[in-house]
């Protein structure tokens, strides 16, 4: 069987990859070093920031840079490629225009297991960036499974971008207590899960060892269906 190659469309943001690949790693389930996924890393950080362009389209548009990035994986050789940052799928479907293999939706995959993990599913909050928020992107697809989306209010949105951009993206200290603050507010509302809609909250997570059923992290997700995509086992933990 021909070996399938993962190409990862990333710098957006460049420790999100990185955090990436290493999930990747430690979630296949290999004893060798064979018997994992052979994967193309690009980390372009120099793409222009997606949540800027989503909320003024004045600012430089990410769409043709990454549409480029896309094409060189696949003249690489990739079968599949992943982007490990939720904002840049509102430009899921023009990127896929430009390229013959399959990108993995990290959105799709993200709800599809909030509904395997989480029983009687009914509401889910995301914590996302504002570009990813104004965009509805999570919102159309959890709505298109038939389930109610709750995003922050507006005070809790700005309080959760100042923790994405100036304090994890800045590479500063997390104000953890805040962060847990913004998801309790969310449960308030009776959300049933908690998504964590950008790949910068999925750093929080693994730097603070957060184990919760409810909270589901869409870098795992997207980690776990590459893994699968590419024909490799996952650890049972």
């Amino acid at each position: 069987m021909k070996e399938k190659i993962l190409g990862v469309l990333g710098g957006v943001g460049p420790l999100a990859t990185i955090y990436f690949a290493d999930l990747v790693v430690k979630m296949t389930d290999a004893a060798t070093d064979q018997e994992h996924i052979a994967m193309v890393i690009l980390n372009h950080a120099s793409i222009p920031d997606r949540t800027d362009y989503i909320l003024d389209k004045s600012k430089p548009n990410p769409v043709p840079v990454m549409a480029k990035d896309a094409k060189m994986l696949e003249e690489d050789g990739c079968d599949y490629i992943v982007i490990p940052c939720n904002t840049a799928h509102f430009f899921y479907e023009e990127i896929q225009k430009n390229v013959n293999i399959p990108i993995i939706n990290i959105l799709e995959e993200t709800v599809k297991r909030c509904q395997e993990c989480v029983p009687n599913l009914k509401k889910i909050g995301v914590l996302a960036t504002e570009g990813t928020v104004k965009s509805h992107a999570y919102q159309d697809i959890i709505e298109k499974h038939g389930l109610e989306c709750v995003v922050p209010s507006d005070e809790d949105q700005k309080s959760l971008m100042n923790i994405i951009y100036n304090q994890v993206k800045a590479g500063k200290e997390v104000d953890i207590f805040e962060f847990h603050r913004i998801i309790g507010e969310l449960k308030k509302q009776g959300c049933d899960a908690i998504i964590l809609g950008c790949t910068e909250l999925s750093i929080i997570k693994k730097d603070f060892d957060i184990q919760r059923v409810d909270i589901v992290d869409s870098m795992e997700c997207l980690a776990r269906a590459s893994i699968l995509a590419c024909d490799k086992k996952l650890k049972e933990n």
